[in-house]
């Protein structure tokens, strides 16, 4: 099955940016925006990502594990109770196995650590919106 055979647009669908750091908020959305991504929307808190996750149609959702307002792994559980079939890649500055191990288990997509491999996140983000198609 070809893209185009489906007219399908793997870049169309809203993605979350969900970090207490503006900087890498700021730096996502302009790298996705580069990448062809023009439906991004930013928020800081756990509890923010929650009413767009809800009211809007998320297809991917670039989190951050360590917020202000709650743990990284408690957003990804409660996104997914919301809409399980919203995809998640997990982001830190902090590399930590055991959290990776638990983000996965728990239905992130990718866990990517910062500083960012910027080819391997475009990569990521393009298969998980692939995949969901």
């Amino acid at each position: 099955m070809e893209l185009e055979d489906k007219n399908i647009e793997p870049k169309s669908g809203k993605i979350l940016i969900v970090d207490d750091d503006k900087s890498v908020r700021d730096f996502l959305q302009l790298f996705l925006k580069k990448k062809g991504y023009d439906q991004i929307v930013l928020v800081e808190k756990g509890q923010d990502a929650f009413s767009f996750v809800e009211k809007e149609d998320i297809k991917l959702v670039l989190l951050d594990i360590k917020l202000p307002d709650m743990d990284g792994l408690e957003v990804l559980r409660r996104i997914k109770q919301i809409k399980k079939d919203t995809g998640v890649i997990m982001i830190t500055g902090f590399p930590e196995q055991q959290k990776a191990k638990q983000a996965i288990q728990e239905g992130a997509y990718d866990f990517i650590v910062k500083p960012f491999d910027l080819k391997y996140l475009e990569l990521s983000v393009l298969t998980k919106i692939l995949l969901m198609v």
